[in-house]
């Protein structure tokens, strides 16, 4: 403290008094050394105010958390479905509207917590917990997130009202089924499968964004396992622009074995993206539309090596048996990978393949009888 105190007389002697009788050169430094100094000061003050705010903001955190947590608890210990859901709701409503909801850091707290009873809970529970959410207008925030200019806002809200069914949304998240966002994008998607009952898959006649490979299996996942999805003809949007869409489409086109979409099926042959034709292939080998194999020997031998083997393969999973000939004959391929799934699709013709092969093994070249013994080894 002593030091401190005679310290600052000197400063003041020396800054004031004496600097002006200084070289240049002591002036500069006895400048950069005031301003590192008091550089370090400011440092060390932000710091030590930053380490408090955010032991404070732990604190309240974990303090406004537990007692959250405890009164949706005793939701689910004290409510009684024998109650009705209205008795349960106004029993316990009045607690929740003493809470300080004008505060963003208890609200946003409550939100999460109900989101996440939410989600591990269903039925009676269920039910209680969405009904607070709505009795709480907790809606009007939600609105706010849908409008944000920031994506990861924007996020939250198309969760909370694909979670708690926020019907009156639905036009809010269709306009973000197009949003430059990718994960914006998808999120909006996959709610709006599970809220536009009659219309759940209208965001496809407009999208310009890719649908992702990742983002299709989620897609995917949540179309085939939601209930009281109206299910379309995937066929009409086989003739999109976005190549994505119609990827994704001839994937649930498959799911749901809808022969109606052959004719489309057909056309896509002549595709220019070659993904696309394999994965047209690939369907008609799923549907066994066996009245289309004469249309995939037509192309066969102008296709790319990715699309003929696909061929190759779905002859052997429609196994007509009217293509051994053909089959055989790929056998004299320089390429492996065709050999391979010539083989594959002749043993794919069940116990008349199989006889086929062990005919063949003694008249075909060293390389073809190894694959023939590969292909016909029952281990692998």
């Amino acid at each position: 403290m002593l030091i401190i105190l005679s310290t600052g007389p000197y400063l003041e002697n020396l800054f004031l008094h004496r600097l002006p009788f200084f070289p240049d050169n002591i002036k500069i430094s006895l400048f950069i050394i005031m301003f590192c100094t008091i550089a370090t000061v400011e440092i060390y003050l932000y710091v030590f105010l930053k380490k408090a705010k955010m032991k404070r903001d732990k604190y309240l955190d974990a303090k406004w958390k537990e007692k959250i947590s405890n009164m949706l608890s005793n939701i689910i210990i004290y409510g009684d479905e024998d109650d009705g859901l209205e008795k349960v709701v106004n029993h316990f409503l009045p607690r929740f509207k003493k809470l300080p909801l004008n505060n963003k850091r208890v609200r946003e707290i409550l939100i999460e917590e109900i989101r996440i009873y939410h989600a591990n809970f269903t039925g009676f529970t269920a039910d209680v917990l969405k009904e607070l959410f709505v009795r709480l207008k907790l809606y009007k925030y939600t609105l706010k997130k849908l409008k944000s200019r920031l994506w990861e806002v924007q996020v939250e809200g198309v969760r909370e009202v694909a979670q708690f069914w926020l019907y009156q949304y639905d036009s809010l998240v269709f306009a973000l089924t197009d949003h430059e966002h990718e994960i914006v994008r998808m999120e909006a998607q996959t709610a709006y499968v599970r809220l536009n009952k009659e219309h759940p898959f209208r965001f496809l006649d407009h999208m310009r964004g890719r649908i992702l490979p990742w983002h299709q299996l989620i897609l995917f996942e949540i179309i085939t396992k939601a209930q009281h999805v109206k299910i379309p003809s995937f066929s009409k949007w086989l003739n999109s622009d976005n190549d994505s869409i119609i990827i994704f489409c001839l994937k649930l086109i498959s799911h749901y074995q809808q022969l109606d979409a052959i004719g489309e099926l057909i056309r896509l042959l002549k595709h220019p993206n070659e993904e696309i034709r394999r994965m047209s292939v690939w369907v008609i080998g799923k549907l066994e539309a066996e009245f289309v194999e004469e249309e995939l020997l037509h192309i066969y031998h102008q296709e790319t090596l990715k699309v003929k083997v696909e061929i190759l393969t779905t002859i052997g999973r429609i196994s007509s048996g009217n293509y051994f000939d053909f089959l055989k004959g790929c056998l004299d391929s320089d390429l492996f990978e065709v050999r391979m799934a010539a083989m594959k699709a002749i043993l794919g013709h069940g116990k008349k393949g199989k006889i086929m092969l062990e005919e063949l093994l003694d008249r075909v070249s060293i390389p073809n009888q190894g694959i023939i013994s590969h292909v016909l080894d029952t281990r692998i």
